[in-house]
């Protein structure tokens, strides 16, 4: 069963865990959007689709055609992202009168541990860095890649829907710069717009940016240098599809969906105790076709 950030935090018994969890949920819209599934071994095994079989229409009697759709089994690692912090006794005890120190660094922490989550989740690639999971740019085909332009291009409705268009069943979320997003209000103005901008999402606690009824995440670690022929000033947008049968979706493993504030114990020579903030997670995409990208945006 996928587990969605919302429900991780209830199933969260410690008040300083479940905060950590509701922390990352309410901070960023892709963990309410994106289901995470359960990795009971150091190894998530999976079977990814590249290419469905084919059916037809017959009449009485006739033969039917034979067509087996084609499949990769894939394995991917689980990860580990951490970071720790020290609070010295003093503080905890005199300060916390009117803020819990603890939790107040640890919401810190889990701001940065957000933060490189989604750095690796658009740049990732495991062969370069194995400490990593593989991101969009290099889990997206070649064949849901589009352009642009062939020396970039400004973003249009039209390469948009095409982008929309070009995840088979039906994307669940954009994903693009700030500088993407303003570009698409200012298309909404000059043309009065398609639908309304900003709306109301469940396991969310406030309005979503949406562009054509789709949500839209924002993510400033797509960069806004990539080349595309003699431009080396733009930009990607990415449509996702989000689930665990055919789509992209988390990882996580351990307790807790894999988010755990962990109390280390006293430093050796300082009057000061040390905190670890840790995540067990990764990412699996289960079709080609779930993601796709629009490349060559001049911003």
């Amino acid at each position: 069963m996928p587990l969605l950030m919302d429900e991780a935090a209830k199933l969260a018994e410690d008040d300083r865990q479940r905060g950590i969890i509701e922390e990352l949920l309410d901070k960023d819209e892709f963990f309410a959007l994106v289901p995470f599934v359960r990795s009971k071994d150091d190894t998530f095994s999976y079977t990814r689709e590249l290419e469905l079989p084919g059916a037809g229409w017959i009449d009485p009697y006739d033969d039917i055609e034979e067509s087996t759709g084609k499949v990769e089994n894939i394995s991917t690692k689980i990860k580990i992202l951490a970071g720790q912090f020290d609070i010295a006794n003093f503080i905890s005890e005199v300060k916390s009168d009117m803020y819990d120190q603890i939790a107040v660094q640890a919401k810190f922490k889990i701001k940065a541990v957000g933060r490189d989550f989604k750095n690796v989740l658009i740049n990732g690639d495991s062969a370069v860095n194995n400490k990593t999971f593989d991101g969009l740019k290099k889990l997206v085909s070649a064949q849901k890649t589009l352009t642009a332009g062939a020396n970039g291009a400004a973003l249009s409705y039209s390469a948009l829907d095409q982008l929309k268009a070009a995840v088979d069943l039906g994307a669940d979320f954009f994903m693009m710069r700030e500088e993407v997003w303003l570009a698409i209000r200012e298309l909404n103005r000059l043309h009065g717009g398609n639908t309304a901008e900003m709306m109301m999402v469940e396991n969310f606690g406030g309005p979503m940016r949406f562009y054509d009824g789709t949500p839209v995440i924002i993510n400033n670690y797509i960069s806004k240098t990539e080349t595309q022929g003699t431009n080396d000033k733009t930009t990607s947008i990415y449509a996702v599809r989000a689930n665990e049968v055919d789509g992209f979706h988390g990882l996580w493993a351990g307790d807790a969906a894999g988010v755990r504030l962990e109390e280390i114990g006293t430093n050796f020579n300082k009057d000061s105790k040390r905190w670890r903030v840790k995540w067990y997670c990764g990412a699996a995409l289960r079709a080609t076709h779930a993601v796709a990208r629009l490349k060559g945006i001049q911003i």
